[in-house]
C-alpha cells in the first residue's frame, strides 16, 4: 500500500476516534443528574395543629387554675365529662333566667362558698354512659386553697336529674335546683365546725300561736 495513503487513513481514523471520544465526553457531561430527594421531615419538625379547647373551657372561660383542677378531677373520674349549656333542656323558664342574668351558665358558678374570702366554683358533670335525652348529673365543689389553686373537688350530689335545673351560690350556701320551673331546691350550707358543706333541711312550719285571751 502506498505509504502516503496509509498515513492518510491512519490520520483519519485518529481524527474519528478523537471526535467520537469528544462526543461521548460531551454527552456524559450533559446528562441529567437527578436532584437529591430531601428526607421526610421528622415528626418533631411537623407542626401539629392545636387541638380545640374543650367546650366547657370556651363556654365558661375557665381560668388556668380552674382548668387544671377540672382536668385533675376528670383524670380520676373518667366516667364523667363536664356539663355544658347544651345539656340543659330548652324551656321558657330557662330563657327567662338567661334574659334576667344576661350571661347564664346553668351548670357552672363561681363564688365564696365557705366565707373564707377565697373564690370557689361549682361545676356539674354528666355521666358519659347516660342517655342524651335524660342525662345523669353529678355536682362537685372546687374550694380555693388560698394559694391560687384548688383543693380536691368534693361531690355534693351524684347521679341526679338536672336537665331542667341549675346551680347557684347564695352566700355560703350551694343551691341545687332540679327544675327552675318549681320552687323546690336543695341547699348545702358551709358548716365551719365540720369543715364541709351539709345538707340544710327545711325547718318545719311552726304551729300558729293561740289567740290572745280576750278579757
Amino acid at each position: 500500500m502506498n505509504p502516503r495513503l496509509s498515513l492518510r487513513l491512519a490520520t483519519r481514523a485518529a481524527i474519528l476516534a478523537v471526535a467520537a471520544l469528544s462526543a461521548f465526553a460531551a454527552a456524559w457531561a450533559c446528562r441529567r443528574v437527578p436532584e437529591p430527594v430531601a428526607p421526610p421531615p421528622s415528626a418533631a419538625a411537623v407542626r401539629q395543629p392545636t387541638p380545640p379547647a374543650p367546650v366547657e373551657e370556651k363556654a365558661y372561660g375557665l381560668r388556668p387554675a380552674e382548668k387544671a383542677a377540672v382536668a385533675a378531677f376528670l383524670r380520676e373520674h373518667t366516667d364523667l365529662r363536664a356539663a355544658t349549656d347544651d345539656d340543659r333542656r330548652p324551656s321558657v323558664d330557662g330563657e327567662d333566667v338567661a334574659a334576667l342574668y344576661g350571661i347564664y351558665h346553668p351548670y357552672f358558678v363561681r363564688g365564696d362558698a365557705n366565707d373564707d374570702g377565697v373564690l370557689d366554683f361549682v361545676l356539674a358533670f354528666v355521666r358519659r354512659d347516660s342517655d342524651e335525652e335524660a342525662p345523669w348529673f353529678s355536682v362537685a365543689l372546687f374550694t380555693g386553697d388560698g394559694r391560687g389553686g384548688f383543693a380536691s373537688a368534693v361531690f355534693l350530689e351524684r347521679d341526679i336529674s338536672l336537665a331542667d335545673g341549675d346551680l347557684s351560690i347564695d352566700r355560703d350556701t350551694v343551691v341545687v335546683t332540679p327544675d327552675v320551673s318549681e320552687d323546690a331546691a336543695r341547699r348545702y350550707r358551709w358548716d365551719p365546725e365540720r369543715g364541709r358543706h351539709v345538707f340544710v333541711h327545711d325547718a318545719p312550719e311552726e304551729p300558729p300561736s293561740p289567740p290572745a285571751a280576750q278579757t
